[in-house]
């Protein structure tokens, strides 16, 4: 008898909890709720600098892809990324001098540069700007964010 108090009981008051969650206006209707933006950012310089990191990130992205597609294409595992441009060149082609192209390992990933900033790029693991000037692109570079026992390294674009 008492538990069918008890359930009757908490039945009711949730019951009344529940609406009391909905916000009404004055003529008891309930307000329709409004979609809110993920981005808090109001200052116009804010919102551009926030269009051109998202334009840098959907052309490394797509560089990542194109060399991946490629890299699937010839079956081997041996290009890299030539810079900037975002150029090809395979890791069998030497110059005159002998040298080898720097590799890029696919499990490390390339920083996006700030734009505006020269020798600053976003960190790809946390999104925080960090200082490589004097440093050479696509060096290895270990993410200062991060204690020794947990490093994690990216490479300069």
């Amino acid at each position: 008898m008492n538990t069918k108090i008890l359930y009757s009981l908490l039945a009711l008051s949730s019951a009344a909890i529940v609406p009391s969650c909905i916000p009404y206006d004055e003529n008891g209707h309930p307000i329709p709720q409004k979609k809110t933006t993920t981005s808090s950012v109001t200052d116009p310089k804010q919102q551009e600098l926030e269009a051109k990191r998202e334009v840098l990130r959907k052309k490394e992205l797509a560089r990542k892809r194109e060399l991946e597609a490629k890299n699937d294409g010839q079956g081997t595992d041996d290009s890299t990324s030539g810079g900037e441009d975002g150029g090809v060149t395979d890791r069998t082609d030497t110059t005159d001098t002998g040298t080898k192209p720097k590799t890029t390992p696919k499990n490390h990933p390339v920083a996006a540069a700030v734009p505006g900033k020269e020798g600053f790029v976003f960190s790809p693991f946390n999104n925080k700007v960090v200082d490589v000037r004097g440093i050479a692109s696509g060096t290895l570079v270990a993410d200062p964010q991060y204690p020794a026992s947990e490093k994690k390294h990216f490479r300069v674009p």
